[in-house]
């Protein structure tokens, strides 16, 4: 195609050629009924998205036991102790009378449906992707997504507890573990007396990160002090460009603190495995401690874990079977870890329907057993 186009001098011109673009279109009708299209062997999750928590917890849950799981804290410390020189009579009344915090199980169950007539021709010679296996597979990350998301939440109705309402101070719940924050907020709240930390004018700064790490941390005890961060993408971005002038200076010199979703507690990679890039960071730390992204994080927020007291406790409820393999018909975040904590109800068959009818099941919680070693930072929009 020829355009006529003005120079910038005047009385000039030029001609020139635009080159069109076509998009590959179907063939004719000769071609379609002399062949078979080709269907590639996988389907693409093109709309999940992975959740750290989720991978971490889920795939490795702790059985449960009992009708529920209580764990004692104490809220004073003796007041006998005395100093002494000789023969001096000490008070033997007995003081110990610790708190207990309760947690309850509770369920999510994801059904699917298959259509027996469908089956029954996606099995057949030219069948590829199996029906199967990706109806089940569609369910179970429906099912993961939902119980990410609930791992942000706040444990209304019959949902999990999520660090919504385990790293709190009584902005968004009145209790935690059936302790009333009005009455044990100190030994419950995030950051103990200190609650939930504001960034100030939406700002987040190093300064604000410092005061939450100290909010939750017991000086010289690693075990006592948040050991991983987390945030959503955007704010995990924000974190990294406080450290631009430090990332010019480091790359390629060695490799960050890095947490996989199946790697220990705090466990680090060697440097040869860390940073690659030479415009960005694979991986950030704060004071040592992984930084990691979680799409299910909410906005504007940003959480300092202590992920060693974080358990999630799964009950295996008779005649159902745990899942113990990851996606293989379906290709995305779901398909490298299994969510061993769900569990499988086998298909039945209703009377007066050519379909099978399966449930997939989590019952149990999550739970964290010293609240206060937890901090959150809220109102993030900038830096």
């Amino acid at each position: 195609m020829l355009y006529v186009e003005e120079s910038p001098q005047a009385g000039a011109f030029f001609i020139g050629q635009k080159k069109e673009l076509y998009m590959a279109t179907a063939q004719n009708a000769r071609v379609n009924n002399l062949g078979l299209e080709k269907i590639l062997p996988k389907v693409v999750d093109t709309v999940n998205k992975s959740s750290w928590i989720l991978n971490r917890k889920f795939s490795r849950p702790t059985p449960w036991n009992g009708r529920h799981i209580q764990q004692a804290i104490t809220t004073t410390t003796s007041s006998q102790g005395t100093s002494f020189r000789g023969t001096e009579q000490f008070s033997t009344s007995v003081e110990f009378s610790p708190t207990v915090m309760t947690w309850y199980a509770t369920g999510y169950a994801q059904p699917v449906t298959v259509s027996m007539i469908e089956r029954g021709i996606n099995q057949t010679p030219l069948g590829v992707v199996s029906l199967y296996k990706a109806s089940f597979e569609f369910a179970q990350n429906s099912m993961s997504v939902a119980l990410a998301t609930q791992s942000y939440s706040f444990g209304t109705g019959n949902d999990i507890d999520g660090l919504g309402v385990i790293i709190d101070d009584s902005t968004n719940t009145s209790s935690y573990a059936g302790l009333a924050r009005s009455t044990y907020g100190t030994y419950i709240n995030a950051g103990g007396a200190t609650g939930i930390i504001a960034a100030t004018g939406g700002v987040l700064d190093l300064a604000t990160m410092d005061s939450a790490d100290d909010a939750a941390t017991v000086s010289g005890l690693d075990s006592e002090t948040p050991n991983v961060v987390i945030s959503n993408r955007a704010i995990w971005s924000l974190y990294g460009s406080l450290l631009e002038p430090a990332k010019m200076a480091q790359y390629g010199v060695m490799g960050q603190p890095t947490i996989s979703s199946t790697a220990g507690v705090g466990e680090k990679v060697t440097p040869s495995d860390g940073l690659r890039g030479r415009g960005g960071w694979s991986n950030l730390d704060y004071r040592g401690k992984p930084y990691v992204r979680d799409d299910k994080s909410p906005a504007q927020v940003q959480w300092h874990v202590n992920e060693t007291l974080l358990e999630c406790h799964s009950l295996s409820i008779p005649g159902l079977t745990s899942v113990t393999v990851a996606n293989q018909t379906t290709e995305g975040v779901y398909d490298k870890v299994p969510p061993t904590a769900f569990q499988w109800r086998d298909l039945m068959s209703p009377v007066n329907q050519l379909a099978e009818t399966g449930i997939f099941v989590f019952y149990g919680n999550v739970i964290h057993r010293n609240p206060i070693r937890n901090e959150k930072i809220s109102g993030i929009t900038g830096v």
